[in-house]
């Protein structure tokens, strides 16, 4: 018989976007593995969601993450940073968020300006070109961190750039970045699906 894990305790989640943001954005600190964390980011997330008044802070579990269950007013986004969690919140559509740590690329070089091209696309390359070396691995780590959160609120998987991708990422607009601690937080957020079908 397999002992089921317990979620681990955590540290008070950190805002990092004001109350009221398109996204509001938390992190949490969990040193734990990755299914441990999991398991502390839906324990914040249900009793977040009951501090705001939801008595059902239920979800349905998909390939994707929770998803919220039929009737919730708070749509939601994790994204996991070795010991790190951030947790994104919204009621105006469907957030998307991502956590990208400044020394996770390629260190700062021309590898990471040839990723930037292929997945990002090429202004972003040209931008990160003009930074000063020192500079790179940070403004890839924001760069990439923006892209994630963009795909995750369209609900989409990592793909290449092309001017179709960005079309279908249209709605997805980057609403903050947050720079804690040599991590790069970013929020995007798409409308509800009504409104993308009465926009299309």
């Amino acid at each position: 018989m397999t002992a089921a894990l317990a979620a681990p305790m955590t540290a008070p989640a950190l805002r990092l976007t004001g109350e009221g943001a398109p996204v509001e954005l938390w992190l949490l600190h969990v040193v734990a593995g990755r299914e441990r964390q999991r398991l502390a980011a839906r324990a914040w997330l249900a009793a977040e969601r009951v501090r705001r008044g939801e008595a059902q802070a239920g979800w349905i579990e998909t390939p994707k993450g929770p998803a919220p269950a039929a009737g919730s007013r708070w749509n939601s986004s994790l994204s996991y940073c070795g010991p790190y969690i951030l947790c994104g919140l919204s009621r105006l559509g469907m957030p998307g968020v991502d956590l990208a740590a400044v020394d996770g690329g390629a260190g700062g070089g021309e590898g990471d300006i040839d990723v930037a091209r292929l997945y990002c696309g090429p202004a972003a390359a040209a931008r990160l070109a003009a930074c000063e070396p020192a500079g790179r691995a940070d403004a890839f780590a924001r760069a990439w961190s923006a892209l994630e959160a963009r795909l995750k609120a369209g609900r989409r998987g990592l793909e290449e750039y092309t001017p179709v991708r960005e079309c279908h990422l249209a709605a997805a607009r980057l609403t903050s970045q947050v720079r804690h601690e040599g991590l790069w937080a970013s929020a995007a957020l798409c409308p509800p699906e009504n409104d993308l079908r009465q926009a299309g």
